[in-house]
């Protein structure tokens, strides 16, 4: 499976519903002092509750929940963890799985 990349607002703090494998997501996302917390609710299923968002790191780490594939956030310039002012340029919310590296970067 490839990955596909989840648009997201240069807002500190947001909520947005979207499709993935044909049902509904929903995903919450908090800027704090201590870094970017994720909440993930997967076809009604929260699966995610307060999840510290990290480069490269699979958020989605209950899969026996319902959601089946990795959720991560990849830096584009390097290898920092995700901050909102970079979102979508910088810093990429994916969900799937890379077929190599060089696609978690191109």
């Amino acid at each position: 499976m490839s990955f596909v990349s989840i648009p997201l607002q240069n807002a500190a703090n947001q909520d947005l519903d979207t499709i993935l494998d044909n049902v509904p997501v929903t995903i919450n996302l908090k800027t704090t002092d201590y870094g970017l917390f994720i909440d993930v609710t997967y076809n009604g299923t929260q699966v995610v509750a307060a999840g510290l968002c990290r480069d490269r790191v699979d958020i989605n780490r209950a899969k026996w929940l319902g959601m089946p594939s990795p959720l991560w956030f990849a830096d584009l310039q390097g290898t920092t963890d995700p901050q909102f002012a970079g979102f979508n340029t910088r810093y990429l919310l994916c969900y799937g799985t890379p077929t190599n590296v060089q696609e978690t970067i191109a």
